[in-house]
């Protein structure tokens, strides 16, 4: 991999198997069938476990309100939620599949298909809770998400001009945006006291309230140097946003990949700036060992 200095622009450019342009072109065709198998696959996994679904929705900071619930949640019962990019178009099926990585290849979605059809078949009923974050780029995109889930609580955080007339829960809650995070906290409580949970549990359970993780994140190293987190669940951060961040922070760079072995990588000195890249499950080990671990 290489990284050079764009005199145009005056940017930094990272050049890497990794690189945030990279993407997975699917034709329309292919596109169809894959939304069609994912649709049935999804409704498939929700009949069969029976989970408990929480849809949050709006143009506020939905993400806080998603993590929120999944706090108190998870203090009392098996729960999972989508973390990344809640408006790309597979992203919610995967989640309700429990698929942990976004397939990269035409081969990487047809096993990812057949090891779902195989769970479901092979794998005995698991109630659970899904918080799912509906994010929105366009109608279409929207109601697809929409039918999949179907969902019986339906958490509204700021304007949602994009709810047609039918699209309605049993249960709405309508979060009151605040500066500080005591609504989306109230908004929240109001959930889990649908399952029995208290108000005094809910506030016990937010004390270890974390906010949503940035998509990049700049972290202390623990030689002294700063780790530049550009790693991800399904999909890279903008490349233009990472450059900006880069050349705010001077010092000598090193780029880290899936390809560097993590007992050849060494620490970021003061005056360091080690960029990490790459899918969250093969970078966990990398971030550890250059950070605290307090911040992974």
């Amino acid at each position: 991999m290489h990284l050079h200095l764009n005199k145009r622009r005056e940017s930094v450019i990272i050049t890497s198997p990794y690189r945030y342009n990279k993407k997975v072109m699917i034709k329309k065709p292919l596109r169809r069938a894959l939304r069609l198998i994912l649709f049935w696959l999804s409704r498939w996994a929700l009949k069969k476990h029976e989970p408990k679904v929480i849809t949050i929705v709006g143009e506020g900071k939905t993400a806080i309100v998603r993590e929120a619930i999944y706090t108190i949640l998870k203090t009392r019962f098996p729960t999972r939620r989508n973390i990344e990019y809640p408006d790309a178009e597979f992203v919610l099926p995967l989640t309700i599949l429990g698929t942990k990585k976004y397939p990269r290849s035409i081969l990487g979605w047809a096993a990812t298909v057949l090891k779902s059809t195989a769970q479901l078949i092979i794998l005995p009923k698991h109630k659970h809770f899904l918080v799912l974050e509906i994010g929105y780029a366009r109608k279409e995109t929207f109601d697809y998400f929409w039918k999949i889930t179907n969902p019986k609580v339906l958490v509204v955080c700021g304007n949602a001009p994009y709810l047609s007339k039918d699209q309605k829960a049993k249960t709405q809650v309508k979060v009151t945006e605040t500066e500080d995070l005591k609504g989306y906290f109230n908004a929240a409580a109001r959930v889990a006291k649908l399952y029995g949970i208290t108000k005094k549990e809910a506030e016990s359970a937010l004390l270890n309230f974390t906010l949503p993780k940035a998509r990049i994140r700049v972290l202390p190293a623990k030689d002294g140097g700063v780790v530049v987190d550009a790693s991800y669940e399904y999909f890279p951060p903008n490349q233009e946003a990472l450059e900006e961040i880069l050349e705010a922070l001077p010092g000598k760079r090193t780029v880290l990949t899936p390809q560097d072995p993590v007992e050849k990588v060494k620490g970021a000195a003061k005056g360091e700036v080690a960029v990490v890249m790459g899918p969250s499950q093969k970078m966990g080990p990398v971030l550890l060992k250059l950070t605290k671990k307090s911040w992974i």
